[in-house]
C-alpha cells in the first residue's frame, strides 16, 4: 500500500462565480464536475485506489491518493483528466500513512468533499490510532552512491553490504515482475541507517514499488498477536523487525511471544509481496538469528549484512576519515581515545569523534569560547560515582586507603573538567603503589579502582590486569622489553597491577629484572594519559624496591597502606562473609570469635581477611557435621539450617595455631 500526495497545476484555472472573487467562490459546476468524476472512479477501483482533493486554489488541485495494487499514479491521473475534460501538469510525492491522514483533516476545509467511507479497506486506523501501538511508519532516504559506499565504510559493514549493492543494480527481469527473491538481516549498532539505505536503494531500483516501511521494536513485538492486517497494508513495502535489546535461546523457537507463530505465518503467507529485514545488534558471535530462521522459514533465503568491529590502527583511521571531512586536524586527545586492542562499533567511533569534535569547536577552532562550561559540566560534582564506589564505601575499614583513593578520583576528575573546558592544567601521573600483609584486600580494592575510574570518566576501559615476574621478565636477553611492552599495550585504559613487584629486581644490577624496571617506567611515561599502573607487595620490601629506582619514585604519585584489620573489623568481616554465602551467626559467636582474633593478629603469619574467610568455611563444614547428628533431618527448620553457632567455630582448635596453612590441613581444605 503506497500513499501520494499530488499536485495538478491547471492549463485554465476553475471559474469563479460571476461577480466574485474569494477563494471559496469557484463555480459549483466545476467542482461537481471533479467531484463526481473522483467519485464514479473511487468506486470503479474501490479497494484498490482512492483519491480526494485536499485543498485547491482555482488553479491548483492537491490531491491526496492511496493505491493497494499495481496501479500507478500516472494512469489514474491521465483517466481522471480525461473524464472531467481538464488538462495541466502533475508532479506526486510519496508520503506516509500519518502524513495520509493529516491531508484527510485538512480536506473539511476545501471546497471538495469525499466519503470517508471508502477508506474502510486500506486498514489505516491500524497505523494511525495510538491504543493499538502501532509500528513507526517511516519513509527511506535519498541517497547518492558515493554517501551509501562511504556510511557502509564508515558503518564497518562494507564487506557484506556492498557485494549486495551490486547484486541490486544489475539488470533486472522484464518491468512490472515484482517479487523478493531474499529478505534480510541486519546486525550492527546502527540497523536504523542500514535499513534506510538498503530499501532506498532496491526502491531506486525497481525492486519495491514503495519507499515506505513499517518498524517493529520491542514493545510492538510484546503487544500484537497477529500480524496479517499489518503485513496487508505493506504489500509493496518493507517491514523491519527490531531484534535489538532481546535475548534469545537457540532451542526456544518461539522465542516468549516476541518472534511468535503468528509473525512467521505472516512472514511466509507475504514473503512475495512484503520485504522482510530481521535487525539486531551486532554481538560478536552471535549467529542465533540465523539460526532461529533456518528452523522457521527454511523455504527462503536471507542475505546477511554485518558490521564487524574496528580495532588498534583501523579505529584511528576512521576517526581520523571524519576529521578529514570536517576538515580539521586530529590530535593526539582523540587519537589516544583507542584503547589497544579494544573492539569498537561504528557507533562507538562517531560518539568518541563527536564528543571531541564538539570539545574542539570550542577550544580550537573558537578558542575565545574555552573557558565556557558545557552545560552537563556546569555545578558537576567531583565526588566519585558509581556502582563501585559504592562497594568501596561500604567495605569494613580501610579508612585511610578510602581517603587516598577518594582524593585521587577527585583529582582525575578536576583535571578532567579542566580538559573539558579547555583550560591548561599540568596532570601529574596517577601511578600507585599499594603495601600491605596479605589479605588486606589489596587487589579488591585495585579493581574497584579501575572500575571508580571508569565510571567517572577517567579511564575508557576500567579493567584490571594482574601480572608478576613471570609475566614481565624474560628468559632470554632482549625478551623482557617486549614482554613489559605487550603487557602495558593490553592494560591500555585500565589498571595495570604488578604484585610483589620487589620481585623484579634481581641481586645483580644490570640483569633482566633491571631492563624490566626500565621499560616499565618508559611505558609509565608514556600511557599516563589513559592508564594506571599500582605496584603491590609487603611495605619494608617495597619500600627499598622503590629507593633503589629513582626514576619509578618519581613517577609515583599516591601511596597508600593496607593496615592490618583489628579485631572488630574482623568479626564483622567474618559475619559479612557468612552473609554473602547465605549464613548468619548466632549471638554467641562474637564471644568465641574475639579471643581466637586477638590470638590470630599477633601471628607472623596471619592472614587478615583470608584468615576469617578460612574460619566461615570450617564452620561451615563444622555444622554440616554437627546438624547430621540429628536423631531427624526432616524436623530443622530454616532457621537452623542458616545458622552459624559458637560451636561451630570453636570446633576448630585454633587456640592451637592461627597459621592458615596448619588449619587448613587439619580441616581438609586447600590453601
Amino acid at each position: 500500500m503506497q500513499c501520494y500526495k499530488i499536485k495538478l497545476t491547471l492549463d485554465t484555472p476553475l471559474l469563479f462565480e460571476e461577480g466574485k472573487r474569494r477563494r471559496r467562490d469557484i463555480d459549483d459546476e466545476a467542482i461537481n464536475l471533479i467531484q463526481n468524476s473522483l467519485n464514479d472512479l473511487n468506486i470503479k477501483y474501490f479497494g484498490k485506489i482512492c483519491a480526494f482533493v485536499y485543498q485547491n486554489t482555482n488553479k491548483v488541485l492537491d490531491f491526496c491518493m492511496i493505491i493497494n495494487d499495481k496501479s500507478s499514479v500516472d494512469d489514474f491521473m491521465n483517466e481522471l483528466t480525461e473524464v472531467c475534460g481538464i488538462s495541466g501538469k502533475y508532479n506526486f510525492e510519496e508520503i506516509t500513512v500519518t502524513a495520509f491522514e493529516r491531508c484527510k483533516h485538512i480536506s473539511n476545509y476545501s471546497d471538495f468533499t469525499f466519503e470517508r467511507d471508502l477508506l474502510s479497506p486500506y486498514g489505516l486506523e491500524l497505523l494511525t490510532e495510538s491504543y493499538r501501538d502501532p509500528p513507526k511508519d517511516n519513509l527511506s532516504g535519498i541517497y547518492s552512491l558515493s554517501d551509501i559506499k562511504k556510511h557502509a565504510v564508515y558503518g564497518l559493514y562494507a564487506d557484506s553490504f556492498l557485494p549486495e549493492l551490486e547484486r541490486i543494480t544489475m539488470p533486472s527481469n522484464p518491468k512490472n515482475v515484482y517479487g523478493h527473491p531474499v529478505h534480510y538481516i541486519v546486525k550492527s549498532s546502527c540497523t536504523d541507517d542500514i535499513c534506510d539505505r538498503l530499501i532506498s536503494q532496491l526502491y531506486k531500483h525497481g525492486r519495491l514499488r514503495s519507499k515506505r516501511y513499517l518498524s517493529f521494536g520491542k514493545r510492538e513485538l510484546h503487544r500484537h498477536n497477529s500480524f496479517d492486517e499489518y503485513f496487508k497494508t505493506a504489500v509493496g513495502c518493507t517491514i523491519v523487525i527490531s531484534l535489538h535489546g532481546l535475548t534469545y535461546t537457540p532451542d526456544d523457537h518461539k522465542k516468549a511471544d516476541i518472534l511468535s507463530d503468528s509473525l512467521f505465518d505472516s512472514v511466509k503467507k507475504y514473503k512475495r509481496d512484503t520485504l522482510v529485514i530481521f535487525a539486531a545488534d551486532n554481538s560478536n558471535g552471535n549467529d542465533t538469528i540465523e539460526k532461529i530462521l533456518a528452523n522457521r522459514l527454511p523455504e527462503m533465503t536471507f542475505i546477511g549484512i554485518d558490521e564487524r568491529f574496528a580495532m588498534n590502527d583501523e579505529a584511528k583511521k576512521i576517526l581520523r576519515a571524519y576529521c578529514r571531512e570536517d576538515k580539521i586536524r586530529a590530535d593526539k586527545g582523540l587519537l589516544s581515545a583507542v584503547a589497544t586492542d579494544t573492539k569498537y562499533s561504528s557507533k562507538d567511533l562517531k560518539q568518541m569523534y563527536d564528543t571531541w569534535f564538539t570539545n574542539a569547536l570550542k577550544t580550537k577552532v573558537y578558542p575565545q569560547y574555552s573557558q565556557f562550561k558545557k552545560n552537563s559540566l556546569l555545578n558537576k560534582d567531583t565526588t566519585p560515582e558509581g556502582s563501585a564506589y559504592s562497594k568501596l564505601k561500604e567495605m569494613i575499614g580501610l579508612e585511610n586507603v578510602k581517603t587516598v583513593i577518594d582524593q585521587a578520583v577527585t583529582y582525575s576528575k578536576m583535571q578532567k573538567l579542566l580538559a573539558d573546558r579547555g583550560m591548561p592544567n599540568a596532570k601529574r601521573s596517577m601511578h600507585m603503589v599499594f603495601t600491605g600483609a596479605p589479605g588486606t584486600a589489596k587487589t579488591t580494592v585495585a579493581r574497584l579502582f579501575a572500575r571508580i575510574l571508569k565510571d567517572n570518566g577517567v579511564l575508557s576501559v576500567g579493567d584490571l590486569l594482574e601480572c608478576g615476574r613471570s609475566d614481565l621478565v624474560g628468559k632470554y636477553v632482549g625478551w623482557t622489553a617486549v614482554q613489559v611492552k605487550e603487557m602495558f599495550k593490553k592494560a591500555k585504559g585500565s589498571v595495570l597491577f604488578i604484585d610483589e613487584a620487589y620481585s623484579l629486581v634481581d641481586d645483580k644490577s644490570g640483569m633482566y629484572g633491571d631492563e624490566a624496571i626500565n621499560t616499565i617506567v618508559q611505558e609509565m611515561e608514556n600511557n599516563r594519559e589513559d592508564m594506571i599502573v599500582i605496584f603491590a607487595g609487603y611495605p619494608d620490601e617495597m619500600r627499598t624496591f622503590i629507593e633503589r629506582n629513582p626514576g619509578l619514585r618519581s613517577r609515583i604519585s599516591f601511596y597508600v597502606d593496607f593496615e592490618n584489620y583489628s579485631v572488630t573489623e574482623l568479626y564483622e568481616i567474618t559475619k559479612l562473609i557468612a552473609k554473602n554465602n547465605g549464613y548468619k551467626l548466632s549471638a554467641d559467636v562474637e564471644e568465641t570469635l574475639i579471643p581466637i582474633f586477638k590470638r590470630a593478629i599477633n601471628s607472623d603469619d596471619f592472614g587478615n581477611g583470608r584468615f576469617a574467610r578460612k574460619l566461615v568455611e570450617h564452620a561451615q563444614l563444622a555444622q554440616a557435621v554437627r546438624l547430621s547428628k540429628y536423631k531427624s533431618i526432616e524436623s530443622l527448620t530454616g532457621d537452623d539450617i542458616i545458622t552459624l553457632c559458637a560451636e561451630d567455630f570453636s570446633d576448630t582448635g585454633l587456640n592451637m595455631s592461627c597459621e592458615i596453612n596448619d588449619i587448613s590441613r587439619r580441616m581438609g581444605f586447600g590453601a
